[in-house]
């Protein structure tokens, strides 16, 4: 049985002109989101043995910052757009205990598909979570939201 955890970067910088989509950066509250859930997951006793991530920068910051909650970090190009359910399983195969860092509407689609439902079911905030058990039937496990977040940190950034 399998743990994946279908996470969304964390808040980036703004859309503007001359700022190519894949070098948009995390924002310091984009940090600090990230950083409220890597602190989340460490009180919850989540190890994973690897974290997928997009190579887009704002995805990889947030995976850095996840980091040392895995034994490695791999860049998974397919994960920069217009990736699938079957490419989730393909990173399943992997490891049991596995993190994949991406974007939207992609990461909405992969939780419909492996949960069943519409992607509007499964909306992922910046940096939200949907843990979900990959067994003969997957299983949503937890959801974990920057609000939710803030308030089990106690924080009110």
């Amino acid at each position: 049985m399998t743990e994946v955890h279908l996470i969304r970067h964390a808040r980036a910088q703004p859309r503007r002109e001359g700022l190519p989509d894949e070098e948009r950066r995390l924002t310091p509250a984009g940090l600090a989101q990230a950083e409220r859930l890597r602190a989340a997951l460490e009180r919850l006793g989540v190890r994973y043995e690897v974290i997928w991530t997009s190579p887009v920068l704002r995805a990889r910051q947030t995976a850095e910052v996840l980091a040392p909650l895995a034994g490695a970090v791999i860049e998974e190009p397919a994960l920069a757009s217009g990736w699938d359910a079957e490419l989730l399983a393909r990173l399943r195969a992997r490891g049991r205990a596995v993190a994949v860092v991406a974007h939207e509407p992609e990461l909405s689609a992969a939780a419909a598909a492996l949960l069943g439902g519409e992607s509007a079911t499964f909306p992922f905030k910046k940096s939200g979570l949907y843990a979900i058990r990959w067994g003969k039937r997957p299983q949503l496990r937890y959801v974990l939201t920057p609000g939710l977040l803030k308030r089990l940190l106690g924080t009110d950034d």
